[in-house]
This record gives structure tokens, C-alpha cells and sequence, in this order.
């Protein structure tokens, strides 16, 4: 059964390790959000270990430089992982039978939006979906593309049976106030059409087990902050680990009424089958 909590000082001293998502939980597509700006100077100050996990996919660096450009610095956290980083890493050293046993070619949806995972790897991109051997799933190439725009080439690819990599599960994103489909919908569509789709970031395990290790603490005393109840709350929930649900974020039309938390709302909405969260906020404050 979750509790609510009106900011992180209520439960600080529960946990020695934090794991933030980024886009809805820090910023939203704009500017840092003061309030999470003073979570992590405080966390920091009582040497607390932080860990950014974004199902962003581009590789770390680029998140890390647009947190620098946002006023969140290197010395705010302990490393960034991210669902393009790890879809890159996997690529590169191909760990297990699925990567390695992927073709040289793969067709992108985003080649010019998200350029950064094939390099380095030895795969080659192809705009030619009769020629590739798979499909890199990054996102849509266009930011106000809906789903149905890639309806074809969906179609071709599950028909060719050709593997899709999914480079970041989330269904959508809100990037100041607005909703937008993200690489998550578009999978969700493949395997609809009987296609087959191998995922990287949250809420798989690999990424909330790296995680942990990077924190060095028990998965006890870990809290992971989000504001997806399908990501951040599943993966959590999934690798042991206490989580704390923002309201002010996707869930924003369910969980919140004027800007406050609705408990009746929170109610509703986690009556629903799925992951519970062990904390609720209306956002991350201290």
C-alpha cells in the first residue's frame, strides 16, 4: 500500500541511494526544475550516492551535456545510464546470442533525430528496409509524429520477420505540457502486428541491476524517483527496490486536481492492475 509524502526530507534517511528519471521528474523538455535542482545539491551535501537512469536514447554524454547546460552538474551524481547508451554498449560488445546474431544492416526510424547509437559498433545504418537485417527503434523522426505515419513500414518489417531493437520503452513523453509518442508506441504497434521486439532501459532489469551496482548499496536501501508508473514503478517493483510515484508528470491527468495531489485520483489510478509505488507525491521537492 503506498503512503503520500509532500517532499523527500520525510523519507531521506530510509535510503543511502537514489535512481531519478529525467524528463518528468528533473525537467520536462525546458529549463531544471528548481525544486529537484535543491533535491539533488541537498542529497549531495549529505553524501548521498545518485544515479541518473534515462530512457532517453542517446548515449550518456549527450544527456549529460544537456544537464549541464540546465545547471545540473557532473557533481550531482554518480554516473548516467541511459536506454541509447546501453543499446550502444550492447551493440558494441555483443554479450549474448541475441546481439551478436543481429545482421550488419538496420533500418532506423530516426536516423537523423537520435545518430549516435550505431556508431562504433560495427553496424551499418540502411534507409532501405527490403535490404536491412533489423530494425532500430530509437523514436520517431519527427516530434509531433503519431504512429500511424510509420503504419507501412511496421507492416513491412513484421512481414519480413525482422527483429525490432528498442531503444527507449517509453510509450510517451510530456515535453512542456505536451504529450508525444515515443519509441515505446512504436513498438508496441510491431509486436501488435506480430513482430518480435528486444528491449533496452527501464523497466527491464539490466539497467535497474547496473544501477545498484553503481551505487554500491543493498537494493534495500535504494529509492528509484519517477513520474511512469509503466517504467520507474515496474522496474523498481521488479528488482526489489522501493519507489516513489511523481503525480506531476505523465500520470498528470489522473493523479492531479488544480495542481494538488487528488487522493481520490491516486486512488482510482492504482486500483488499476499494475506495479504499486511504495511513496506518492505531487513532485519532487525536499
Amino acid at each position: 500500500m503506498f503512503e503520500r509524502i509532500d517532499g523527500l526530507a520525510a523519507i531521506a534517511d530510509r535510503y543511502d541511494g537514489y535512481v531519478f528519471d529525467v524528463w518528468g521528474t528533473l525537467y520536462d523538455g525546458g529549463d531544471a526544475f528548481p525544486a529537484a535542482l535543491t533535491v539533488l545539491r541537498t542529497l549531495a551535501e549529505a553524501g548521498k550516492a545518485v544515479v541518473v537512469l534515462s530512457n532517453s536514447p542517446r548515449r550518456p554524454s549527450v544527456v549529460a551535456d544537456r544537464l549541464r547546460r540546465i545547471g545540473i552538474g557532473d557533481d550531482l551524481y554518480r554516473e548516467i545510464i541511459t536506454s541509447g547508451g546501453e543499446s550502444h554498449r550492447y551493440l558494441r560488445d555483443r554479450p549474448d546470442a541475441f546481439h551478436a546474431g543481429l545482421g550488419s544492416l538496420a533500418f532506423g526510424f530516426a536516423p537523423s533525430r537520435v545518430p549516435d547509437i550505431l556508431p562504433g559498433t560495427g553496424f551499418q545504418p540502411t534507409d532501405d528496409l527490403d535490404a536491412a537485417d533489423w530494425i532500430l527503434n530509437a523514436g520517431p523522426e519527427g516530434e509531433t509524429d503519431t504512429v500511424d505515419l510509420y503504419e507501412d513500414a511496421l507492416r513491412r518489417g513484421a512481414e519480413r520477420g525482422l527483429v525490432m531493437l528498442c531503444a527507449n520503452p517509453d510509450r510517451v513523453v510530456v515535453d512542456r505540457g505536451v504529450l508525444k509518442i515515443h519509441a515505446g508506441a512504436l513498438a508496441d504497434r510491431y509486436e501488435a502486428l506480430g513482430g518480435r521486439v528486444h528491449y533496452h532501459g527501464k523497466p527491464h532489469a539490466p539497467v535497474f541491476e547496473r544501477s545498484i551496482a553503481t551505487l554500491g548499496v543493498t537494493a534495500d536501501r535504494v529509492l528509484v524517483v519517477g513520474d511512469n508508473r509503466a517504467t520507474d514503478v515496474a522496474g523498481a517493483v521488479a528488482a526489489g527496490i522501493d519507489s516513489l510515484l511523481l503525480a506531476d508528470g505523465v500520470h498528470h491527468e489522473e493523479l492531479l486536481d488544480g495542481g494538488r495531489l487528488s487522493e481520490a485520483g491516486v486512488a482510482a489510478f492504482l486500483a488499476t492492475p499494475g506495479p504499486q509505488p511504495r511513496w506518492v507525491s505531487a513532485r519532487l521537492t525536499w
